[in-house]
């Protein structure tokens, strides 16, 4: 299957399947040819999972072959490693994050929140000299000093499809930080509301944000063991307000926020990794802080 995407303001979300070719036009007109020849998974190490859990899966790595413009390039990812937080790679003016691969749900099962792609592989694309977002974003929550650490995904495990109790694949990042610790947003919220609560019988307090971009994309994001939403459903929420006391409903051995990302374009929905917003918010604290 052929299919042609333009860089636009935003990251781009796709799911390929083998010997797909994504046509990928960057800001300057260049289109940048991308095909798939091989993507897998397989467990890199069994044992008992963080903090006296079960035996299980508790590293394993991804691997996507692509070839662009001709020239082989190999994406690897350990999870739950360093390698989740680290900068999305630059290849020929392109950024490209391995953000999936199908051969996980081989060894591990989707019990812990959507995250299956709907292909072979799901990758996150941006013109290298852009923004993930025209927008600065600021910080979701307190941010770490030094960045995030695997050991502070609750157990050292809840890094995006990290493998919970060595058996589920992990939907979401986990940060942890004690209960009531404040949740900003990221950027303007249009819509939003509370789409699960333990008053309404559910199991948890999950809240989800939505931004709708000029060009008809929208960003979804999800913050989860919310304690209390401070904005009413009805109203719009300006970039860097405090919408939430956080990390105090389910939190479960670790105090902590769960956070989800997807991308909505027309009918079609992708999910990706939210270390992308934090690696953007990251670099927008180092470019905006004064020496």
């Amino acid at each position: 299957m052929r299919i042609e995407r333009n860089a636009g303001p935003t990251l781009t979300g796709v799911e390929l399947d083998v010997g797909d070719e994504l046509l990928f036009t960057l800001a300057d007109g260049q289109t940048r040819h991308i095909a798939v020849r091989s993507a897998w998974a397989n467990p890199s190490e069994f044992g008992q999972t963080p903090e006296g859990g079960p035996e299980g899966v508790i590293r394993y790595r991804i691997r996507a072959d692509l070839e662009i413009d001709g020239h082989l390039v190999q994406l690897v990812r350990t999870i739950p490693s360093r390698e989740s937080f680290r900068s999305p790679p630059c290849f020929l003016g392109l950024r490209v994050w391995l953000d999936a691969v199908d051969d996980i749900f081989g060894f591990l099962a989707e019990n812990h929140g959507q995250c299956r792609p709907k292909r072979k592989v799901r990758l996150a694309l941006w013109d290298a000299r852009r923004r993930i977002c025209p927008t600065l974003l600021h910080p979701w929550c307190p941010l770490p000093a030094g960045g995030l650490r695997v050991r502070d995904c609750y157990r050292g495990e809840d890094t995006w499809l990290g493998p919970y109790d060595g058996s589920e694949c992990h939907g979401g990042l986990d940060i942890n930080h004690p209960a009531g610790t404040p949740l900003w947003t990221p950027l303007r919220i249009d819509e939003h509301e509370m789409f699960a609560r333990v008053a309404g019988g559910e199991n948890n307090n999950r809240w989800r944000g939505l931004h709708h971009w000029p060009d008809g994309s929208t960003w979804v994001l999800q913050s989860h063991h919310i304690i209390r939403l401070l904005i009413p459903e009805d109203e719009p929420i300006a970039a860097g307000t405090h919408y939430a006391e956080a990390a105090g409903v389910l939190s479960g051995a670790h105090e902590h926020s769960h956070f989800v990302f997807r991308i909505r374009e027309g009918d079609e929905e992708v999910m990706l990794d939210p270390w992308l917003l934090f690696w953007q918010m990251y670099e927008d604290r180092r470019l905006t802080e004064a020496d």
